[in-house]
C-alpha cells in the first residue's frame, strides 16, 4: 500500500531538519523540533539575549498563545473559549480533578493499564479527600464496556482514561463511553496525549467532559505546552481550585499593577494562573500551524497509511501486531510483538531507527513527514535482526 495521500499536498518532511540516515518513528515519546518553531524560538531569544531592538514581547506571545489555543480548539472540534493553555497534560488532568469539588466517599473509576500520568492525578486527590478507587479489569489490554456497565451501575462519579493506550495503541470510542457514563451522571476525564494530532477528533459529537493534551507529541510542539478542554455543559460543574494574576482581565496592559479588584475570565483563561512558558507557546504555536495546514483527516489517512505499509512489509516475519483492533479503535501507535523485543530494540537503536520498548513490545509511531523509505529502513534493519546479522 503507498502512503501517499491525494490530501497531502505537501513533503512535510521539509520542515524537520532530521539527521540525514536518521529514522524516527517514535513520536508516541516525543518529536522533533520543527524548523519554524525553531526559528520563532531562536527570534525570541536573540531579542531577549541582546535586549534589541526591544525586550518586550508581551504582545507578540499573547497573540501566538491566543492563535494556538484557537488551532487546537479547531482540531477538537470545540471554540477557543473551551480551551485554556497548561505545561503539560498532568497540570490539566490534575486542574479537572481538584475543579470538580469531589465529596469524601465519592468513586473515580480508572482502567488498570492506565498510563501514570492519570493514575498519579487519580491516586493523590483520592488520598486526600478520601474518595474511592476502583480500577477497571482489562484483559484484553484494554476497558471493554460489558466491565464499564457493571461498575457504573454502582454509581461514580467520574471515570478517568486515556482515549489511546500508550502501549498497545487502542483507541476508544469516546462517543460511545461518554453516552454510557452520562447515562449514570458520570464525569468523563479523558487524558488525550496519544491520540490528538494523529487522530481525527470532535469533542461536541463525542459529549467528553474534559480533556487534556500535551503538545509535544502528535501536536509536534515541545515540553512546557498543552491545553486542556472542559464542555459548555459538563455532566458535573468544574470551576478553578486555584487563581492567579493572569486569570484576570488586565487587558493585556500591565501599567498599574495595584488594582485588586480586576474582573476574572469568563473563558479558558481563567484557568490560566501565571506567567506563561514563552518559548513552548511558540512550539506549540508552530505544530498547530503544520497540523491545520495539513489537514487533520490528511494527517491520519497518511499515518495509517505508514502502518499499513509496515504490516505488508512484515508478513512472514516473527514480530507481529500485539494487539490489531477493528478501524474504529486503531490509533497512530503499532506495538510488535516477538522473540528478544528487548534485544531487537536495542538494534534498532544502534541502526539509528528510533521507536520505544513498551511493556514488552516495539511501539513504533510514524508522523506526517515519515516516508516508505523510513518505514523500508526499519523493516530491513528487524529483517537483519531476525537473520542473526
Amino acid at each position: 500500500m503507498q502512503m501517499t495521500s491525494s490530501a497531502i499536498r505537501r513533503d512535510w518532511k521539509t520542515e524537520f531538519e532530521i539527521s540525514p540516515g536518521t529514522v524516527f518513528l517514535n513520536h508516541a515519546s516525543f518529536g522533533p523540533v520543527t524548523r519554524r518553531g525553531r526559528l520563532a524560538a531562536e527570534s525570541l531569544m536573540e531579542r531577549w539575549g541582546r535586549l534589541t531592538p526591544g525586550p518586550d514581547v508581551d504582545d507578540e506571545t499573547f497573540a501566538m498563545l491566543a492563535s494556538s489555543k484557537g488551532r487546537f480548539a479547531r482540531l477538537i472540534g470545540a471554540s477557543a473559549a473551551q480551551v485554556a493553555f497548561a505545561p503539560n497534560t498532568s497540570y490539566g488532568l490534575n486542574a479537572v480533578l481538584w475543579g470538580l469539588n469531589l465529596r469524601k466517599g465519592e468513586r473515580i473509576l480508572m482502567p488498570e493499564v492506565e498510563f501514570p500520568a492519570l493514575v498519579y492525578a487519580v491516586k493523590n486527590i483520592a488520598q486526600r479527600l478520601d474518595l474511592t478507587i476502583e480500577p477497571l479489569p482489562c484483559p484484553r489490554g484494554y476497558l471493554e464496556l460489558d466491565i464499564l456497565e457493571k461498575a457504573l451501575a454502582r454509581r461514580s462519579a467520574v471515570l478517568a482514561l486515556s482515549w489511546v493506550q500508550y502501549f498497545n495503541g487502542y483507541r476508544y470510542d469516546l462517543e460511545e463511553i461518554a453516552s454510557l457514563c452520562h447515562a449514570s451522571s458520570c464525569f468523563v476525564l479523558v487524558d488525550a496525549i496519544q491520540g490528538v494530532g494523529a487522530v481525527p477528533l470532535d469533542v461536541e459529537q463525542a459529549r467528553i467532559d474534559a480533556l487534556a493534551c500535551g503538545a509535544q507529541k502528535w501536536l509536534l510542539g515541545q515540553t512546557g505546552s498543552g491545553f486542556f478542554y472542559i464542555a459548555r455543559s459538563p455532566v458535573r460543574e468544574v470551576q478553578p481550585l486555584e487563581a492567579g494574576w493572569l486569570g484576570v482581565d488586565w487587558g493585556y496592559r500591565f501599567h498599574d499593577l495595584k488594582d485588586w479588584n480586576k474582573p476574572a475570565f469568563e473563558d479558558g483563561r481563567r484557568w490560566e494562573i501565571g506567567t506563561y512558558p514563552f518559548f513552548s507557546i511558540r512550539f506549540a504555536e508552530a505544530g498547530l500551524a503544520i497540523l491545520e495546514e495539513c489537514g487533520r483527516e490528511a494527517a491520519w489517512e497518511y499515518i495509517q497509511g505508514s502502518l499499513s505499509h509496515l504490516l505488508e512489509d512484515l508478513q512472514g516475519s516473527g514480530y507481529q501486531p500485539a494487539l490489531l483492533p477493528d478501524a474504529r479503535h486503531r490509533s497512530g501507535i503499532l506495538s510488535l510483538k516477538g522473540p528478544r523485543t528487548r534485544e531487537m530494540h536495542e538494534h534498532l537503536h544502534l541502526c539509528n531507527v528510533h521507536t520505544s520498548f513498551r511493556e514488552g513490545t516495539i511501539r513504533v509511531s510514524p508522523h506526517l513527514y515519515n516516508t516508505e523509505d523510513d518505514i523500508a529502513a526499519l523493516v530491513e534493519a528487524m529483517r537483519r535482526f531476525e537473520a542473526g546479522g
